[in-house]
């Protein structure tokens, strides 16, 4: 498809693409929901479908030769409208809602739309309750989207919280016994970070000239500081629960393990992403000296929650807990990656600092496609074998070859191996990390430990001999169409990188003063 026919069709949509892409599932979800049991997969796999089309066109009509400059910053397909006014200190401001993206925006809304496709594939094995699980997946999915949109403080933070309602109940309704402690769990530690968060956004709005929300204009502004300094740890709090990061992580594993199958996709395919585009749109985009005055501190932070993660899940004996922490391994990289991005401008570093933002990025993506397989394939496991538990599970390729082929394939490319979208994430981060600080290559023993724990399991539960007493089902097809899908981009993006690199760097170019 050429870029003038993506263009064209977005231009015949009956209105722009943006608040359509936002208004369709929550359409979507009524519809689903007044359908009942019976209709509310068909809706909501059809709503989930277009909005991945949908999703592909904006990328292919979006304009990367189009270089980022005040006052836009890039944005393209803009839309705004004024939903009120808030007086303070003697004037009035108008409240906008207001969207936008830039090559960044883009890549993560494809990667919002493909995780929550393969996660409605993934449902198959939902039956109690369709009609409310299908509506508040559909719901999820405008909260989603709305966070790489929006361009406003205030409607970043209701989309950022819309996210926490739909999966506070997809936990608890439909996850595992003790569902209900890891759905509270989740729903305090991400809701208080969110408040510091939301004081960060107030703070900003009265110390700015005029008194704004907009996320380009206070970019543009020259602010104090201390306030950007101020603002820098409240960003921290509200994304760092999210990626999340050493101490604020000890929702997640609760939260991964309890889910249902989809609900772990969703967690770990796209809500950790969240955190990690706070840490670029509101740390190093909005305030990029700030983030450069605690750069070192973060990638402190950054490498000692890789290694942290990587022992921790050596340790673990659910194949599920064990996903859960690669996924905090993994997420680690994007940290990293943003702070010594932002260290690395400070120091005329331009060329490795960019690496490092766009392996970031990079490490979103892949990370969110490789961990939804790996996610539906622990769920998988249990459905098969009737256990995560690994040291139960003996003799898969034996028993369940289906199921093990996929499951080495998507292991394989978890730990980052040549040829699979995560090498390539993890290359990038490493290049310009240790063109700033030479310690940060101590990250690499995450890889390793990675590398494994990977093979060990693999090796007791698929290579292993059989038990002849245990008995373990193959997964059929139906069972094997949503990670199969899923791994398309992983393999693609291996070879192909560019794909989601020419999107990103110009941004990341522009961000770092380049």
């Amino acid at each position: 498809m050429q870029l003038a026919t993506a263009t064209d069709i977005l231009n015949s949509l009956p209105m722009d693409v943006l608040p359509l892409m936002l208004l369709l599932p929550l359409g979507g979800a009524v519809v689903a929901y007044a359908l009942g049991d019976r209709g509310a997969r068909a809706v909501t796999l059809l709503v989930s479908a277009a909005e991945l089309v949908l999703s592909v066109v904006l990328a292919l009509a979006f304009d990367p030769s189009i270089a980022p400059s005040d006052p836009s910053a890039g944005m393209q397909y803009v839309w705004s409208v004024t939903v009120g006014r808030i007086r303070a200190g003697g004037s009035e401001t108008d409240l906008q809602f207001l969207v936008g993206v830039d090559g960044i925006s883009v890549v993560m809304v494809v990667l919002s739309n493909l995780v929550v496709f393969i996660a409605v594939l993934a449902s198959h094995h939902i039956h109690e309750a369709q009609t409310m699980y299908y509506a508040l997946l559909q719901t999820l999915m405008t909260g989603l989207l709305g966070v790489f949109m929006a361009l406003d403080l205030i409607a970043f933070f209701v989309f950022w919280e819309l996210v926490l309602i739909p999966m506070f109940f997809i936990i608890g309704r439909w996850g595992e016994e003790g569902c209900q402690h890891a759905a509270v769990k989740f729903f305090i530690y991400t809701h208080l970070g969110s408040v510091v968060m939301l004081v960060g956004f107030f703070v900003l709005y009265f110390v700015a000239e005029p008194h704004t929300f907009n996320m380009v204009a206070l970019r543009n502004m020259g602010l104090p500081p201390e306030v950007q300094v101020g603002f820098a740890l409240a960003v921290f709090m509200g994304a760092g629960v999210k990626l999340p990061v050493w101490p604020l992580h000890n929702w997640l594993p609760w939260a991964h393990v309890k889910a249902p199958t989809p609900g772990s996709v969703i967690l770990a395919g796209i809500l950790l992403k969240m955190g990690g585009y706070g840490f670029i749109r509101l740390g190093l985009w909005m305030v990029p000296d700030a983030f450069a005055r605690l750069g070192i501190v973060f990638a402190a932070l950054a490498v000692f929650t890789c290694v942290y993660a990587a022992l921790t899940a050596m340790a673990q004996t659910d194949l599920k807990s064990m996903v859960a922490y690669t996924s905090i391994n993994h997420m680690s990289w994007v940290l990293l990656g943003v702070a010594v991005a932002a260290v690395g401008m400070q120091l005329g570093l331009q060329s490795a600092a960019s690496l490092a933002v766009q392996g970031a990025v990079f490490m979103m993506f892949s990370h969110g496609t490789i961990i939804s397989v790996m996610f539906i394939m622990a769920g998988q496991l249990k459905y098969s074998a009737g256990t995560r538990e690994i040291p139960e599970v003996r003799g898969l390729m034996e028993r369940a070859p289906r199921l093990s082929r996929v499951l080495v394939v998507a292991s394989l490319a978890a730990f980052g191996l040549p040829g699979f979208s995560g090498f390539v994430a993890e290359a990038l981060v490493l290049f310009g990390s240790v063109n700033v600080y030479i310690w940060t290559a101590l990250i690499a023993f995450g890889v390793f430990f990675t590398v494994g724990y990977l093979l060990w399991t693999l090796n007791r539960i698929v290579f292993s001999d059989p038990d002849p007493e245990a008995e373990v089902t193959d997964a059929t097809a139906a069972d094997l169409i949503a990670p199969v899908l899923m791994m398309v981009p992983v393999l693609l993006l291996g070879v192909w990188p560019d794909l989601v690199l020419t999107l990103v760097a110009p941004v990341a170019q522009f961000m770092l003063g380049g």
